[in-house]
């Protein structure tokens, strides 16, 4: 029998995370979605404009499909890392691969799902909302595509690294994995902001994240002719198609590196 990959040793593996994780997964899932429902679903109960309506898209998607999404992927290989799971977790008959599939599978199948249903409660509940305003001239404004995308590949780069954090840590895995990815990602922004001014003559606002287009201001507030002709100018500099294919195909590399070093985390796991 192969000792690596089984497909009916494989199926038990699946067939033993529903039994012990299914229901907390779809409890979990179902509390996530009806909060997204409770935020994104007022805006359309008014025919006024609501900016604080609007926020609150933005507020679902920050607190509860990032954050929240990334509360329950730190538990995906957390049963591996405690004594007192750990030895039972290591203990069941089926090979590594196996159990790391059968985890990443199930944190996929609980991502990708809420992922989209967000997307969908975000266009669908705002095009409603815009139909109903009795006053067109104020609008909602839906995420345009490059943020949809930008924020959907970091969705599932912030999910890689709490992955891997999981069955890195075994205290407090959820804190040290925040710490660090924001520490990287601050250190990564602002070299990135630095390259930005300096190769644009230093605009007085910037900003530039990681992997994606620049967007400059240019302000002469004191009304002098000095450097710009005008009392504001804004430049959008988008990646171009094939920088754009880059950025995401590093993104994508980037996701599957953090899923092997997780893997090999987990068979090198000794509790």
């Amino acid at each position: 029998m192969n000792q690596i990959f089984d497909i009916h040793r494989f199926t038990l593996t699946l067939r033993l995370e529903i039994a012990e994780r299914g229901r907390n997964y779809l409890l979990m899932a179902s509390l996530m979605a009806f909060a997204m429902t409770v935020l994104m679903v007022p805006v359309t109960m008014s025919r006024e404009f609501s900016g604080f309506r609007e926020v609150l898209h933005f507020f679902s998607l920050f607190l509860i499909l990032l954050f929240g999404g990334s509360l329950f992927t730190s538990g995906a290989l957390a049963q591996y890392t405690t004594s007192a799971t750990g030895i039972s977790g290591l203990m069941i008959p089926a090979s590594t691969t196996e159990k790391f599939l059968s985890s990443l599978l199930f944190n996929l199948l609980f991502l990708v799902p809420l992922l989209c249903f967000y997307w969908w409660l975000h266009y669908y509940t705002l095009e409603t909302a815009n139909a109903n305003l009795t006053n067109q001239a104020f609008k909602y404004h839906p995420m345009p595509a490059d943020i949809v995308n930008y924020t959907t590949f970091g969705y599932f780069g912030i999910h890689a690294c709490v992955f891997l954090g999981s069955i890195f840590f075994k205290k407090n895995a959820y804190i040290k994995t925040a710490v660090i990815a924001i520490g990287i990602a601050f250190v990564v922004s602002v070299a990135n902001t630095i390259i930005a001014i300096n190769f644009t003559g230093n605009p007085a606002k910037v900003t530039a994240l990681p992997l994606s287009g620049w967007k400059l201001w240019y302000y002469n507030e004191d009304g002098s002719a000095a450097k710009w002709q005008f009392a504001s100018i804004y430049y959008y500099l988008p990646l171009s198609d094939n920088l754009l294919l880059m950025a995401q195909l590093v993104t994508g590399a980037f996701v599957i590196l953090l899923w092997m070093c997780a893997f090999y985390q987990l068979k090198e796991r000794e509790i």
